[in-house]
C-alpha cells in the first residue's frame, strides 16, 4: 500500500470496512466453531496463532528496527496492557459468546468506543462534557435494556453471557485508554505482536484443564476450518487493517465504520445460527449506536477506541 501521506481515501475506506467486516464475523465463526470447541481452548488457540502469526509480521516489518522493540522499561506496563487487551478480554468475551447469541455479543460489542470515552473520563484522560455524558447514557441505558437489569436473573446462560461481553468491552476499553500513550512510541504491528506474546501465556494456562479433556480427532473439520477463520480473517487482518487505517484517518471516519459490526453479524446471524430479532434487542441496539453517534461526533473519541477488537 501507498504511503501514509499519499493514501487515496478509497483505500483508507476499504481498510476500515474491511477491517470491521472482520470484526463482525467473528460472533458467527465463533458459535460455529464453539459448537464442537470449549470456550478456553478456543480462546487458546486462537490467541496462539494470532501471537505467532502477528510476531512473523512484526518481524517482516523490520523486526526490532524503527520502533519494533519493547524497551525494558515498559515491559511491566506492557504486561498489564496484555491482561486487559488479550487475556481478560479473550477469556470474557468468548466464554460470554459460547453463553449468549451472536446478535447480543455484536450489539454489546459496539460500546467499546463509549465505554473506552468512559474510562477516559473516569482516569481524568478526558473532561466530562455534555456531549460525553449524553452518549455515555445512551449506551450505558441500551446494554441495561439487553441485560433486562429490572430482573437480573443469574439463572439465564443468556443474561451472564451478555454480562461477560459488557466485562470484556470494559476490560478492552481500560487496555485502550492505559495503553494510549505507549502506542505513540512504537510501531502498531510490533506493539500489537507484543501485547498478544505477552497475553498468551495466561490464557493457556487457564485453558489446560480443558485441553487435556479435549479430543481433537473428534471434532468436525468445520469447527477447525471456523477456528482458522477466527484467527486470519477476524484476527490477523483486521488489525493490520487497523493499524494501517488509524494512521491515515480521523477518529471520527473509524468510529464511523464500526456501525457495520451490528448491521452485518446480525444479517448473517439470521440465516445462519437461527438467530431472531426481538423488540428488546432492536431498542437496545438502538440506544448503543445512538450513543456511539453522540459520543463520536466531532471525534470525541480518540481514534484507537474506535477500532473494537
Amino acid at each position: 500500500m501507498t504511503a501514509p501521506g499519499r493514501s487515496r481515501p478509497w483505500e483508507v475506506h476499504a481498510a476500515l470496512a474491511g477491517a470491521q467486516v472482520g470484526f463482525a464475523l467473528f460472533p458467527i465463526f465463533g458459535k460455529l466453531a464453539l459448537a464442537s470447541i470449549p470456550p478456553l481452548p478456543f480462546a487458546a488457540f486462537r490467541v496462539t496463532a494470532a501471537a505467532v502469526l502477528l510476531d512473523l509480521v512484526r518481524r517482516a516489518h523490520g523486526g526490532s528496527r524503527d520502533g519494533g522493540a519493547i524497551r525494558p522499561a515498559d515491559r511491566p506496563r506492557l504486561l498489564l496492557y496484555a491482561l486487559l487487551g488479550v487475556s481478560f478480554n479473550q477469556i470474557l468475551f468468548i466464554s460470554g459468546l459460547s453463553m449468549t447469541s451472536a446478535i447480543h455479543t455484536t450489539i454489546l460489542t459496539a460500546t467499546i468506543p463509549v465505554f473506552t470515552l468512559a474510562a477516559a473520563v473516569l482516569l481524568r484522560r478526558e473532561t466530562l462534557t455534555a456531549r460525553a455524558a449524553a452518549g455515555i447514557a445512551l449506551a450505558g441505558a441500551g446494554a441495561l435494556a439487553l441485560l433486562n437489569a429490572h430482573r437480573f436473573d443469574w439463572s439465564d446462560g443468556s443474561f451472564r453471557g451478555d454480562l461477560l461481553i459488557i466485562a470484556n468491552s470494559t476490560s478492552y476499553s481500560l487496555y485502550l485508554v492505559l495503553s494510549r500513550r505507549a502506542l505513540a512510541d512504537y510501531r502498531a504491528t510490533a506493539f500489537t505482536a507484543a501485547v498478544f506474546r505477552y497475553g498468551t501465556p495466561l490464557i493457556v494456562l487457564a485453558a489446560i484443564p480443558d485441553l487435556l479433556r479435549f479430543s481433537p480427532s473428534r471434532t468436525p473439520p468445520l469447527a477447525w476450518a471456523c477456528l482458522a477463520a477466527v484467527v486470519v480473517v477476524c484476527t490477523v487482518v483486521p488489525y493490520l487493517l487497523n493499524s494501517w487505517a488509524l494512521a491515515r484517518t480521523q477518529a471520527s471516519q473509524v468510529a464511523f465504520y464500526v456501525f457495520l459490526q451490528p448491521l452485518i453479524a446480525t444479517a448473517l446471524a439470521i440465516p445462519i445460527l437461527g438467530e431472531s430479532l426481538t423488540t428488546k434487542t432492536l431498542v437496545a441496539g438502538g440506544l448503543i449506536l445512538a450513543g456511539l453517534a453522540v459520543a463520536v461526533r466531532r471525534a470525541r473519541i480518540p481514534a484507537a477506541a474506535a477500532a473494537t477488537p
